[in-house]
């Protein structure tokens, strides 16, 4: 489970809580295109949980605990157009109240329900109509960075069914390329028609994580960390495997190693409730 002398491929994760203030915050759109126009419904809610001795003690709502959802309209829209107008809807929504309860409740940690950064395919062009959008939603992530940097609270987003290949392709760099023998080109193939969680499901044992590795190869070049250059090179990612019998998440953060191995122990300790499902509890 090692590479080279130093680096680990695999660690132990100590639970741990204290006493911690997180905030939680996920969304959900419903969408419907009519004769004419379309339509998308938003809503995002933020969880305050604070322990005292490792007991959950208080569980706080914002902007409520079922709050309206945000009604938009948008007119004559491209497929492809429609499609970034969806997703970017939704993340403005998180990302807003995502801010407003960094601010309200100054936690230790918040947690995002997916990545802290959008999907490259979230990206359209700069003559695309929804591209101000975008660059609104990148103004607002912006700022949660900068807010969670003010306030020195960490953050980090959990994806539960993570598509990524970024670690099959750490494994390829790391250890194929140094290995001489004839099985490797067919090795080599196979992995990467292998999405990371597939492989790490059954390599992870329960407690465990792999090292902490980038975000991307090459941030400068990434289609949506270049637009974020503060940052673009303090986002890593790593994977951690909460519960037996689920896939592992994917964590992707801001900071260092030490950071990185504060914010695995904060959320196995908010995930080891049930052996099927991984998620932390104030996601759920």
């Amino acid at each position: 489970k090692n590479i080279g002398k130093d680096m680990k491929l695999f660690l132990n994760v100590k639970k741990h809580l204290g006493n911690l203030r997180v905030v939680g915050v996920d969304g959900g759109i419903v969408k419907k295109s009519l004769h004419g126009f379309d339509f998308v419904l938003t809503r995002a809610v933020a969880v305050y949980f604070r322990y005292h001795k490792d007991k959950l003690v208080k569980v706080e709502y914002y902007p409520s605990k079922h709050p309206a959802p945000h009604f938009q309209i948008m007119e004559a829209l491209s497929d492809l157009d429609w499609a970034y107008s969806v997703s970017i809807a939704r993340q403005i929504s998180e990302i807003s109240i995502a801010i407003e309860a960094v601010k309200r409740f100054k936690p230790d940690i918040i947690l995002l329900d997916g990545s802290i950064v959008p999907h490259y395919t979230d990206r359209p062009s700069k003559t695309s109509v929804i591209y101000e959008a975008y660059t609104e939603l990148i103004k607002l992530y912006n700022e949660i960075f900068d807010t969670t940097t003010a306030y020195g609270i960490l953050i980090a987003g959990v994806i539960e069914d993570s598509r990524g290949v970024r670690f099959g392709e750490i494994i390829d760099k790391e250890i194929f390329t140094k290995i001489n023998h004839p099985l490797v080109p067919e090795l080599r193939k196979i992995l990467y028609k292998t999405r990371d969680t597939n492989l790490l499901f059954w390599v992870l044992e329960k407690g465990e994580r792999t090292a902490i590795f980038n975000y991307a190869a090459k941030p400068a070049v990434h289609p949506i960390l270049r637009d974020l250059p503060e940052y673009m090179d303090k986002i890593k990612s790593f994977y951690l495997k909460t519960a037996r019998y689920d896939r592992p998440v994917r964590v992707d953060f801001i900071g260092n190693d030490l950071i990185g191995e504060k914010i695995s122990s904060i959320i196995l300790a908010l995930s080891s409730y049930h052996e099927s499902y991984g998620m932390p509890s104030v996601l759920i």
